[in-house]
């Protein structure tokens, strides 16, 4: 079978400017600095740690699809550990929280941008980091594992939207019967809820990091206010994060701030840091999902 060659004309139609095809380049370093410089004393002054603002930061950057500022986020993390010792093992957990969050971000803003983002930021890490971070799948379905994925999936979504939870699934089959099976059995059960990370044949052996029931609304709010366009998935989320504080689930003990941040002052906070995230890098143009250049 001949090899598919495209033509010029077709490759012209695919990279024409206003199909917006290619990343969003960065803003000048001075202004990225800046951002997440304003990013990390705000969390800090609000009792919030590194987990937080990082989480934050990856699941809009990687929405807004700019994997060049993702990197700087990175690097700008890493620089905060100059001079301290095993920083490489430190900088491979602040990669491995951005990695965790951006895969998460597949369920609210896609894969393509999952897939750029994350192969742009696995190709900027130093090697000595690459190397510390998990090379072992723990998302992989068996047959021993359906019956767990499937009970997580439904607790995910029931702490999220109950009591408004059965309803919703309703509404959702009405549309298509399978868009509810999709949304749990693909998404709400083996990605946004998290897997095993120790105790477990199939444990992570390298840096691995959780993100777990408030990051992850975190991370569901911060992609949803960054595409802009889907005003009540973004209330949805918030009142997720609100009840999430209530929750206390195992992981999430040990989260810096966790009761300020799903506090309604917290919520607040999320939404601002975003819009900061979306003036900046989309250099007051909003996102590239709800903008698109003139023909």
């Amino acid at each position: 079978m001949a090899s598919v060659r495209l033509s010029p004309a077709l490759k012209a139609l695919i990279a024409a400017p206003h199909a917006q095809g290619n990343a969003v380049p960065a803003p000048s370093l001075a202004s990225t600095t800046k951002l997440f410089e304003g990013l990390r004393s705000s969390a800090l002054q609000n009792g919030l740690g590194e987990a937080t603002w990082l989480t934050l930061g990856s699941a809009a950057l990687v929405t807004l699809n700019s994997p060049e500022t993702l990197c700087q986020l990175y690097s700008f993390a890493a620089s905060k550990l100059d001079g301290q010792e095993d920083k490489a093992k430190h900088s491979a957990t602040i990669a491995a929280v951005m990695r965790e969050a951006g895969l998460k971000t597949i369920s609210f803003s896609g894969i393509p941008r999952a897939i750029n983002n994350l192969g742009a930021l696995q190709n900027h890490l130093e090697p000595d980091v690459a190397a510390l971070l998990s090379t072992v799948s723990t998302r992989q379905p068996t047959t021993s594992n359906l019956a767990t994925v499937q009970t997580n999936a439904t607790r995910l979504w029931e702490s999220i939207y109950a009591p408004h939870s059965a309803k919703l699934l309703s509404k959702l089959g009405r549309s298509h019967p399978d868009l509810p099976v999709h949304i749990l059995s693909s998404h709400y059960g083996p990605l946004l809820s998290d897997p095993p990370t120790s105790a477990s044949p199939t444990a992570p052996s390298g840096v691995h990091a959780k993100v777990g029931r408030v990051l992850t609304s975190l991370v569901a709010v911060a992609c949803l206010r960054a595409q802009g366009g889907v005003g009540p998935q973004v209330t949805s989320h918030i009142f997720g994060l609100r009840k999430a504080g209530e929750e206390r689930l195992e992981g999430d003990e040990a989260l810096e701030g966790a009761e300020w941040l799903t506090s309604e002052e917290g919520a607040q906070w999320v939404l601002e840091q975003v819009d900061r995230f979306v003036e900046v890098v989309g250099r007051g143009q909003g996102a590239t999902f709800a903008t698109r250049a003139k023909l």
